[in-house]
């Protein structure tokens, strides 16, 4: 399995001074900024699989990339996929309480950063101009202008976890699906996050006890289901989405569908 394929992060340049300012990233605003996350490793048949990761922490070995990859990371700009700096911003807002104990902080901080499978370089950048500015907004007794969430200590996004069962019946092939949680509700599933089409994503607000479901659909581009009636797989037929009573997707047959929906309206009647 080869390691060097990520996308690298993005230098600032600013056409007044033609070259890279730092101070210019640690200043301007979180919420006003995007950031590059980096790819999942790619296996030999092409399968893209998910890196393994200690949270706020990547081994030297997966920062290792060649000529070719910045090369074609650069070529790829347009088209890559970037953390919206808002979503970003709403959760490190919820930090503010811990910004008196730094240890907690940094922990949290590194937690959402890992979440997003962020580089280094660019999570440090992220800690930094969150509390740059924060610092600032004290200094001018104003505060960032992002929405705040649940008063008291939140709980920061968690990391993805990967489950996969296989279909009971019918071909072979597995109901995929990833699980996070937070004390906040999410706009869209992590960039990071692999697009297969007919994965699912299912995030838990622990501050409301309601899930988010999410289904990566034949174009590879997630979509929020708000129902599950009658959803289709998006690239194999016969096979609908069924939340079992513990929670679980699965992917069944037509027939087991039309079953399960027939007892359902027997029994509410």
């Amino acid at each position: 399995m080869s390691l060097s394929k990520y996308t690298l992060p993005c230098p600032v340049y600013l056409p007044s001074s033609g070259g890279y300012t730092s101070s210019r990233v640690i200043s301007e605003p979180l919420h006003q900024r995007v950031f590059p996350f980096r790819r999942y490793s790619v296996e030999e048949d092409g399968r893209l699989v998910a890196r393994t990761k200690n949270a706020g922490h990547t081994s030297p070995a997966t920062l290792q990339s060649s000529s070719r990859d910045v090369s074609q990371a650069s070529q790829e700009g347009s088209s890559r996929k970037q953390v919206d700096g808002a979503t970003l911003s709403r959760l490190f807002q919820q930090l503010v309480p811990l910004m008196v104990d730094p240890p907690t902080f940094e922990s949290r901080a590194a937690a959402i950063c890992a979440a997003f499978d962020l580089d280094p370089t660019t999570s440090t950048e992220i800690i930094g101009s969150f509390k740059a500015r924060l610092q600032a907004d004290k200094a001018q007794g104003s505060i960032l202008p992002v929405t705040s969430g649940p008063v008291g200590a939140p709980t920061p996004i968690s990391i993805p976890v990967k489950h996969q069962r296989p279909f009971t019946s019918g071909l072979k092939g597995h109901t995929i699906w990833y699980t996070t949680e937070s004390s906040l509700p999410l706009s869209s599933p992590p960039p990071s996050l692999p697009a297969i089409s007919g994965t699912l994503y299912i995030h838990t607000d622990l501050s409301k006890d309601t899930k988010q479901t999410w289904l990566c659909n034949i174009s590879c581009n997630w979509i929020e289901i708000t129902t599950m009636e009658n959803v289709k797989h998006p690239s194999i037929a016969d096979r609908f989405l069924l939340l079992r009573s513990d929670g679980i997707p699965s992917w069944v047959t037509g027939a087991n569908h039309a079953a399960i929906q027939s007892r359902k309206e027997k029994s509410g009647r």
